[in-house]
């Protein structure tokens, strides 16, 4: 688990970067320049492709993932592998393009009563989805090469960067905002020739795969494995966006703007759980492989209780701040309204979070299919309570339906855990985590909360940000509750004393 933490804490580096840049743009550099219409159509279109990106890629970053193995050759360039990984997703692009121009007029139908602005710019879905899905899969076999920290940066700072710079620009009235999509678009386009230089630069770039490698029953077991994969990317992505989707149609794009930005600021607490996946995801899937059932519960139990940590920190400092943080969002009486769905969202993904690689457990194991169906029945889930609930509730009722089916998905994913390796993610050093957070959240009602200018609150949320942090450490520390937060503390006060 040592890599795992030292790996992770360089690709968390370019995501807390990324966050930053995230928080500037879209807290406060979107909001200010972009109406409510606009901001909801640019985020859409880009989270509409990757539910579109979770099925044409017929499961090949997974294929990736759980196949690299077989091909692992440095000397060689891993028998030009990625050959294999570029191509195989061309027949679910060439599928997809086909079937979404079959149903273009259904899809504008769709939005035409609430969100009409949307329809205009409805095809650049197609685009988006097929450099989502070079993305995706030029990230999976960067990850089995054990290269994380370049691919964060390429996603968490290079396009959040380019966005926020492509949004300032029009502001400054430089173009007008079909222009702003368009080089939006571009720009996740660009993202994949990095990717490409990047591996070519590794020495990794090969594209001379020997299709031969792929008889003896090695294709059919891929292609399977992807396919049937596949339709569990699918729910999953229909768990985690429809939510907005489905609120466009039914309320509007203010609505979908709203629910969007309080999200995004619960989605701030996921940041280390992608950097801790993106690193174990190999370990994992190699452990399982070869029955290394000591290892794999090593992964499990630490996944889960330093994902919790770091996690419920995260949730501290955003749900002690809250209304500070929404006080300085520009049209703050319209955004400050989504408070009850940060809240709900951000518990919901820390009780996913403090459950462990329990998804990615089953995923890599024979028992793959199980996890299938299990997010094809939480997609009829989701579907059906924001089907129930925007209606009753609007925004805070798509964010109760996201809350409820994320908590009941994360459940069945650790039964599944249970009934097939017998192992839960907890251990008592849970115990200790759960205690250092109840302590630093009663602090929180101890320290002053200053009101005023936007300076002042701003202040007001570093002094007490520094504060939690700082004891929340310390006692994660004195009670050693992570070995491995312990170890890596241990190296850095030696390298920063020598």
């Amino acid at each position: 688990m040592g890599i795992i933490i030292r790996q992770s804490l360089k690709a968390s580096l370019g995501s807390y970067i990324g966050v930053g840049i995230g928080i500037v743009n879209q807290l406060l550099v979107s909001p200010e320049l972009l109406s409510a219409d606009q901001l909801a159509i640019s985020r859409l279109l880009l989270e509409n492709s990757l539910v579109f990106a979770a099925f044409a890629h017929l499961g090949t970053p997974f294929i990736g993932d759980r196949f690299f193995g077989y091909f692992r050759n440095d000397q060689n360039r891993h028998d030009g592998f990625l050959g294999f990984l570029l191509s195989f997703p061309l027949i679910g692009i060439a599928l997809f393009t086909a079937a979404y121009f079959l149903f273009e007029g259904q899809i504008q139908n769709y939005f035409a009563e609430q969100s009409p602005q949307l329809i205009q710019y409805h095809a650049l879905v197609v685009p988006l989805t097929v450099f989502w899905i070079y993305i995706v899969v030029l990230e999976s076999y960067c990850r089995n090469n054990a290269r994380i920290a370049i691919p964060t940066f390429i996603r968490e700072v290079y396009l959040k960067l380019t966005n926020v710079l492509l949004v300032l620009l029009f502001g400054f009235g430089w173009y007008n905002f079909d222009w702003l999509i368009y080089l939006i678009v571009a720009s996740y386009g660009s993202a994949v020739l990095v990717l490409l230089v990047y591996i070519a630069q590794l020495g990794r770039f090969s594209l001379r795969f020997d299709f031969n490698r792929l008889k003896g029953g090695l294709f059919r077991q891929m292609t399977y494995y992807g396919l049937f994969i596949v339709m569990g990317g699918v729910g999953i992505n229909l768990v985690m966006l429809i939510d907005r989707t489905m609120l466009s149609h039914g309320e509007g794009l203010t609505e979908t703007a709203i629910f969007i930005i309080a999200t995004y600021i619960a989605g701030i607490i996921e940041i280390p759980r992608k950097a801790i996946t993106q690193i174990s995801t190999p370990l994992l899937a190699n452990s399982i492989r070869e029955d290394n059932r000591p290892h794999v519960l090593e992964l499990y139990q630490k996944s889960s209780l330093n994902q919790l940590i770091v996690g419920g920190l995260a949730f501290l400092l955003v749900w002690t701040n809250i209304d500070g943080i929404l006080s300085i969002l520009p049209k703050a009486d319209l955004y400050s309204q989504g408070k009850w769905v940060v809240l709900l969202i951000s518990l919901s993904k820390l009780f996913d979070m403090a459950l462990g690689l329990n998804g990615e457990m089953i995923t890599y194991s024979k028992h793959y299919r199980y996890v299938t169906f299990l997010v094809i029945a939480m997609a009829g889930v989701a579907i059906g309570a924001n089907a129930y609930f925007i209606p009753l509730f609007g925004y805070n009722g798509a964010a109760i339906a996201t809350a409820l089916t994320t908590l009941l998905y994360a459940l069945s994913k650790s039964a599944l855990v249970w009934r097939f390796f017998r192992m839960v993610p907890f251990t008592t050093s849970v115990l200790k985590a759960i205690l250092a957070l109840a302590l630093v959240y009663a602090v929180s009602f101890l320290l002053p909360e200053w009101r005023g200018g936007q300076l002042q609150t701003l202040l007001s949320i570093a002094f007490r940000s520094a504060v939690l942090t700082g004891l929340f450490a310390g006692l994660i520390l004195a009670l050693r509750v992570s070995e491995d937060i312990n170890h890596v503390a241990t190296a850095a006060r030696k390298t920063f004393l020598n």
